[in-house]
């Protein structure tokens, strides 16, 4: 177990209820523990829904801070009649729910703020950003605006790369797709022990999503329970807020070969034994992509509808459309072509291993705990394509307490800064990236027999290490060209900056007939670098 550091703060911000379902608790549950094992503090913020999952998170040993149920009555005037109106999943505003979280804070100031929730959005966010250092969405719709740092969403789509063109910050870092998928990690171990799939249907795992209301669970019993199918080895999932437990435990009773499982710990377990999933198109797509078995899925929800049918499209599932449209013949003839087409599943199974490795949970918490590894980065000199970017890192909120000038900068004129810093041969402007997207910029612009050096970093690598070693790849590219002295200039109180030139081997210069009040400089001979 690798530790970042022991005192990162992360508050997370998610439901489960009957309407909701259990998706969004149990991904955030995979990403929380894998946080907490490299040493974060990880607290959840969940209102008390029916059907809500606060005691499993509570039995995990996070912290809890339950918002009260709401009044399904109250504040219905807030909201619109629309089949994807998802703030009637809380019956609350967004500024009641900010309101309440924030008090929750109580002062503090997490490192991260991780929101997962379709009821929530940019409004939600820019209440809650003064109060926050970092913030994460995790989300699936790409319908609505976001003030973030960091996106992931973990479906697949053909267009995928390009689902939140305009809907998030243009300095927000995105993993989009399901190589990022939240697993927990018991999928990638089962994953190395899994035996190759023949394509035969003899075990059919069977799960419709924590909560199933509308009972598929038992549509799906039903047609397993017909004469042609009742040979099959049959495992039924429940989460433990199904309502309808108890007819199921009947149906389970009477079909021979069946075996019911609530709330289970070893999921991956049942999905390696199985041959093929009868379930919905919610969060464990991506696990029964992860072990490469062949599904035939229903649509339960609106979110549920593209993706799912993408990945029929691409051949890595069946989608059988509306769940509430379809009948237990349906379901019994879908499962009996599957029988027959022994070639075509063994083909699925095998594509679906290419999608989801298992490694996505991995990724997520070292992306927000270390950032982009160095050696994925690249640095260039920047174009005039880029002057959007350095405009959003010089108004950042932090950056301008750094500054000398602390005044925001209109975009006008630093359109026209930045046009002349591009054409002005004393200057040179690198910008450092990486499969994400831009990661910070470093600056040397000449100032008599030196060059003086700015460079600032992107809010979600900050506090990570990064700079440092920004500063170092925009130093060893500038010494190629050039051979003159470095000069840094600090606030005073600026203290991790300080840090980072005298960790460089830059040398303080105490007396200076340039130096502005309350300020320290730093200097470094080119020939004096040894990195």
């Amino acid at each position: 177990m690798t530790m970042y550091n022991q005192s990162i703060l992360i508050l997370i911000r998610t439901d489960a209820s009957l309407k909701i379902g259990s998706g969004h608790v149990m991904r955030c549950l995979s990403l929380a523990e894998a946080l907490r094992d490299s040493g974060a503090e990880v607290r959840f913020v969940c209102r008390a829904h029916p059907g809500n999952l606060n005691d499993v998170i509570g039995k995990k040993e996070f912290k809890v801070h339950e918002l009260s149920a709401p009044d399904l009555d109250e504040g219905r005037e807030h909201y619109t009649e629309v089949a994807e109106d998802y703030t009637r999943w809380f019956n609350v505003t967004q500024e009641q729910d900010a309101t309440e979280t924030l008090d929750v804070l109580n002062g503090e100031r997490p490192d991260w703020l991780i929101i997962d929730h379709y009821g929530l959005d940019c409004d939600w966010e820019n209440r809650l950003r003064p109060h926050v250092r970092k913030l994460m969405v995790i989300d699936d719709l790409a319908n609505r605006q976001h003030d973030c740092d960091l996106l992931l969403d973990q479906n697949y789509f053909r267009d995928g790369q390009n689902r939140y063109n305009g809907l998030v910050p243009l300095t927000c870092t995105q993993m989009l797709g399901p190589q990022y998928a939240l697993l927990r990690p018991e999928f990638a171990e089962a994953r190395k022990k899994l035996r190759r799939r023949t394509g035969e249907i003899r075990c059919v795992f069977v799960f419709f999503g924590g909560t199933d209301p509308e009972n598929f669970t038992g549509c799906a019993l039903a047609a397993l329970s017909t004469p042609e199918l009742v040979h099959l080895e049959v495992d039924v999932v429940l989460g433990k807020t199904n309502p309808n437990r108890a007819s199921i435990e009947r149906q389970v009773a009477t079909r021979p070969n069946t075996n019911l499982y609530v709330q289970v710990k070893n999921i991956a377990e049942l999905m390696v034994r199985a041959d093929l999933a009868l379930g919905a198109g919610g969060a464990t797509t991506w696990e029964r992509l992860c072990l490469g078995l062949p599904s035939i899925v229903t649509i339960l929800s609106e979110n549920q509808r593209k993706f799912s049918e993408t990945l029929d499209k691409a051949g890595l599932q069946i989608c059988l459309g509306n769940a509430k449209e379809l009948s237990v013949s349906d379901l019994k003839f879908a499962v009996l072509k599957r029988l027959k087409t022994v070639e075509s599943n063994r083909k699925q199974s095998g594509q679906c291993l290419e999608v989801v490795d298992g490694k996505g949970t991995g990724i997520t918490k070292d992306m927000i705990l270390k950032g982009i590894p160095v050696k994925q980065w690249g640095i260039r000199s920047a174009s005039s394509a880029d002057c959007e970017f350095y405009w959003h890192w010089v108004n950042d909120q932090d950056v301008r307490q750094s500054a000398f000038n602390s005044e925001p900068i209109s975009w006008e004129d630093h359109q026209e800064w930045f046009k002349n810093k591009l054409n002005d041969p004393s200057t040179t402007l690198f910008l450092a990236e990486s499969q994400f997207g831009p990661i910070g910029q470093v600056r040397f612009e000449k100032s008599g027999d030196h060059f003086v050096i700015d460079y600032s970093i992107g809010r979600q690598f900050r506090g990570l290490g990064l700079g440092e070693r920004l500063l170092t790849k925009g130093i060893e590219s500038f010494k190629n060209t050039q051979g003159f002295t470095l000069v840094g200039e600090v606030k005073e109180e600026n203290q991790a900056s300080m840090k980072i030139f005298q960790n460089l081997g830059f040398r303080e210069i105490s007396h200076s007939p340039q130096l502005k009040k309350k300020t320290r400089r730093f200097q470094l001979q080119l020939s004096e670098i040894t990195r």
